[in-house]
């Protein structure tokens, strides 16, 4: 199962580093359905497909990789500024319909960065998508810069979803 997830994130990494535009923390209303909304940005066709299950501290849906040294593809996950890692962590938690936190970390949280999409409904055809953007925190955190575009890829992509709803504007 790992052989196959390691080329998947690896693409994730490769192909997240050539977007230069940054993203900034945002707030999008569009007309649909919280659960419907949360499905189409983050559903079976999303890149956590093929990611292990796991179901710890309370989650209802927790995506987890943990890739340790020595391991096959630990090479393509590990940030080049920390050769001396013993582990790196992608953990996507998802909690329906409520939030979804994608957390990079190194070495068991010496570096850490992530982004959040939280999800809030303002009625049963109204959902508000609040998008920020996690510190980069820890030691070195400059090491996890590439990573953090592939992450930033990431949320492109689910943002880019959001295209497919009609759009709210709220009254100010």
């Amino acid at each position: 199962m790992l052989r196959m997830v390691f080329p998947v994130m690896a693409f994730l990494l490769v192909t997240g580093c050539g977007k230069v535009a940054e993203l900034a923390n945002q707030t999008r209303t569009v007309a649909a359905p919280r659960e419907q909304v949360f499905a189409k940005m983050f559903g079976d066709g999303s890149a956590f497909a093929g990611l292990p299950l796991v179901t710890n501290g309370g989650s209802t849906r927790l995506y987890e990789l943990v890739a340790e040294k020595g391991e096959p593809g630990f090479a393509q996950l590990v940030p080049k500024e920390r050769p001396d890692a013993y582990k790196v962590k992608v953990a996507v938690a998802m909690e329906i319909p409520r939030e979804a936190h994608l957390i990079y970390s190194v070495d068991d949280g010496a570096l850490a960065t992530g982004l959040k999409f939280t999800f809030e409904e303002l009625a049963p055809d109204r959902t508000r998508v609040a998008f920020t953007i996690d510190e980069l925190s820890g030691d070195d955190a400059k090491g996890l810069a590439v990573n953090r575009f592939a992450l930033q890829k990431v949320a492109r992509d689910a943002l880019d979803k959001l295209d497919d709803f009609e759009e709210v504007k709220e009254p100010r």
